[in-house]
């Protein structure tokens, strides 16, 4: 339904013996999820929240250690980025650079350095990973439980194996890829079961095969070797095609 449809719906839907109101958002565990799942709303839930963790941080770096510091960072500021972003992580570009600059702010105050100083060696030494490196870290993690069948039965269900469709021994059924399945819309081409499959296709057998402990290692080190050689902030669909081409 376009946005002028949208538009025109009542604002009260009447029922037999209640009345629902329309509401531009609803939280819902924790996430408030908008009429346009354009994620706005739940980004300014986050920033709101992070603020207050780096005027947290802003008082008391003077005082306690930098381990301290990034330890108050990963405990305060991380879970906030992590939590439900395999739903929201592939918003617009606008929105999710509203979170890195306060990443960027938050590590600036950790290692004293001026507003403007270039972020990324920060990222590199606290071992922390920028928003869109962390969106395809916890789809990677994701993925890795779907494969092995231990995330909730409603989300394995959601995915099919290429090598269950057919008989023939191809690349992508001896690496245990799924099926990418098609979209019609612009916001299903950017849903987890699309981006999740795209990520978990890219990734070598030899990665999929560790155990879950070793995986995560791994996963997370090559992340930071890409962020420490590009020197960039890039978007997803480029570390997707920097893993398609590990082995």
């Amino acid at each position: 339904m376009g946005t002028f449809e949208t538009s025109l719906l009542p604002l009260f839907h009447e029922f037999h013996t209640f009345t629902l109101k329309r509401l531009d958002f609803v939280k819902y565990l924790g996430i408030m999820i908008d009429s346009d799942l354009s994620w706005k709303n739940h980004i300014d839930f986050i920033c709101h929240k992070i603020s207050k963790s780096i005027g947290i941080i802003a008082k008391l770096r003077h005082y306690i250690p930098r381990q301290l510091l990034l330890s108050i960072y990963h405990t305060l500021i991380t879970p906030y980025l992590t939590y439900g972003i395999s739903a929201w992580g592939y918003c617009a570009k606008t929105h999710l650079n509203r979170l890195l600059i306060l990443q960027k702010r938050a590590l600036r105050l950790i290692f004293f350095c001026r507003s403007r100083e270039h972020a990324i060696p920060l990222f590199i030494k606290s071992n922390c990973l920028p928003i869109s490196f962390l969106f395809f870290q916890q789809l990677c993690y994701l993925m890795y439980d779907i494969h092995t069948q231990v995330a909730p039965i409603n989300l394995i269900n959601q995915f099919t194996k290429t090598r269950t469709m057919h008989n023939y021994n191809t690349r992508s059924s001896s690496n245990e890829c799924f099926i990418v399945k098609t979209s019609r819309t612009e916001k299903m081409k950017k849903s987890f079961t699309r981006i999740g499959v795209s990520i978990w296709n890219s990734i070598p057998l030899s990665l999929k095969s560790l155990n879950k402990s070793a995986y995560q290692n791994k996963i997370k080190k090559l992340l930071l070797d890409v962020l420490n050689c590009e020197d960039d902030y890039i978007e997803v669909s480029k570390l997707i095609k920097h893993f398609a081409t590990l082995t």
